[in-house]
């Protein structure tokens, strides 16, 4: 095919979208401190490199697009060659922060690297790269990968640095900072295990970043990021509480600053290994017995959107696989051979139906869904024991952790906004997230025809189908799509919350 079949090039991104508060009088600031529950142990690209594309010390190759396709970011172009070849080419005059350029030769370097070394790559990882061109760059794979530019988007694929400097460092987390691998607007200058300081770099390729310094602060519990807002030790707090917004009303040092959903925030996981769950009447009876509105609208106030699906309904593809239906759950008990008990809980053989739900605390949204839902369950006559563990994928994957139901996190598109990789993550049966026990050869089937799909209407076609699959094995629950938050202080009160947690980038500023 001597035609380019898909050509991406460079243009403007959206940051997302934010509350009415609106930014403070006075001048804006030139310093941004942020205060996260997620600590950062080392800046090495296998390790942790993608926290670098969401605090401004790296960069993609693609940005990823609210509700579109990726845009160029370090890339001017990418096209899609044929079924097998995609040609990327570069902007020019991008340098590494330590002055060394980011040509096509380091291009292939790095990726041909991340090929081998990197986990997260093991869909493509026969692929072959190679410097086309001073800029431009061949990736062929063995099989179609029309995913590609969602790939070049995720902040955990394709991490860019400078693979030479890399070598003589890596291992050596202080070596690692003084290397100045990376091409973000903001250099790495300190890390330890209470926060992490970027002043900008002066020799930008983009430009003279919008701020001065960037710091990092990690503050394990929610409230307390919430307090360092408020006493004015940070301008923003990551991964508030939803409980918390209304807490916020009226004061004059935090507001709750808002962006936009790009699909359901929070997977039920159902543990089909248990013998309870392996019953898919007893899977459809729990789905059908959750209100899926009070959850979104009254529990969490409005602050999150009602999910009836595994994707947000402005995708082209979505499908309404989820409802409420106390009637049908009901039914689903019975034919699954459960009856009442005198106090009116489900019984069989003897034993009643109770389930445990597992939650955890870095996502704190887990606790008051999970109280929810034991209250709405409750009524069907489902006992719920509600157990936090502190690492959720650690005790899912854990055979001595006794669990039914499990909260998480996940989402069912990548960071970038791709469906495949989540399908291939969390529902093929051989997935490495598939902790639940899906095990479905016609649902396998389906994933694995629509990973290799270029055409975009087949495509759609074969997520439709693999949703409807989903939705009549009661494979998973989705909760709701919580509206992005982020507690900001006064004079951050106009931030726009960006998509794909991109928190900082060169462009970042108070009033933008």
């Amino acid at each position: 095919m001597a035609a380019a079949v898909l050509l991406i090039t460079a243009g403007c991104g959206s940051s997302g979208t934010s509350s009415d508060a609106g930014s403070q009088s006075g001048e804006s600031p030139t310093t941004l401190t942020l205060a996260t529950g997620f600590s950062i142990d080392d800046i090495d690209p296998l390790d942790n490199g993608f926290w670098g594309n969401e605090f401004g010390w790296s960069e993609l190759l693609m940005r990823p697009v609210l509700g579109g396709d990726p845009e160029p970011w370090l890339l001017e172009k990418l096209e899609s060659v044929d079924d097998l070849t995609w040609r990327l080419t570069l902007k020019d005059g991008i340098r590494f922060q330590n002055g060394d350029p980011l040509d096509a030769q380091a291009l292939a370097a790095v990726m041909a690297y991340q090929l081998t070394e990197n986990s997260g790559l093991a869909p493509i990882a026969d692929a072959t790269v190679e410097a086309t061109g001073d800029l431009e760059v061949t990736l062929t794979t063995s099989a179609p990968a029309p995913n590609m530019p969602f790939t070049l988007a995720d902040e955990s694929k394709f991490v860019i640095y400078d693979q030479d400097a890399y070598e003589g460092a890596k291992g050596d987390p202080e070596a690692l900072i003084a290397a100045q691998i990376y091409t973000g607007p903001y250099v790495v200058e300190s890390l330890d295990s209470q926060e992490l300081v970027m002043p900008a770099d002066s020799d930008y390729w983009g430009g003279t970043p919008a701020l001065q310094e960037v710091t990092v602060k990690f503050i394990a519990e929610e409230d307390s990021r919430i307090l360092a807002v408020q006493n004015g030790e940070a301008d923003l707090a990551l991964y508030p509480p939803t409980k918390a917004a209304k807490n916020l009303a009226g004061r004059e040092d935090s507001y709750w600053v808002t962006g936009t959903p790009k699909g359901p925030t929070f997977q039920l996981n159902l543990n089909q290994n248990q013998p309870e769950l392996a019953d898919v009447d007893v899977r459809k009876a729990v789905l059908n017995g959750i209100d899926y509105r009070e959850l979104a609208e009254d529990v969490m106030g409005g602050l999150y959107q009602v999910a009836t699906g595994m994707y947000s309904p402005n995708a082209s593809y979505a499908v309404d696989i989820q409802q409420t239906d106390l009637d049908a759950a009901a039914s689903y008990l019975a034919a699954a051979g459960y009856q009442k008990d005198d106090s009116g809980r489900m019984v069989k053989d003897g034993q009643l139906l109770t389930l445990t739900l597992l939650t955890y605390p870095s996502q704190p949204d887990t606790d008051t869904l999970a109280l929810a839902i034991q209250s709405e369950l409750k009524e069907l006559g489902i006992t719920i024991e509600i157990n936090q563990v502190p690492d959720l994928s650690a005790a899912m994957s854990d055979s001595g952790t006794d669990w039914d139901l499990a909260i998480a996190g996940n989402g069912t598109t990548s960071f970038a906004g791709d469906p495949i990789s989540s399908l291939q993550n969390y529902f093929a049966s051989d997935g490495p997230k598939n902790f639940y026990g899906i095990d479905d050869p016609e649902l396998d089937t389906l994933i694995d025809q629509v990973a290799v799909e270029m055409d975009t209407d087949q495509r759609d076609e074969l997520l439709r189908e693999i949703q409807s699959r989903v939705g009549d094995g009661a494979y998973m629950g989705f909760l709701g799509m919580r509206i992005p938050g982020v507690v900001a202080g006064p004079a951050w009160a106009g931030y726009q919350v960006p998509t794909a947690n991109l928190w900082v980038d060169a462009d970042t500023s108070a009033d933008a």
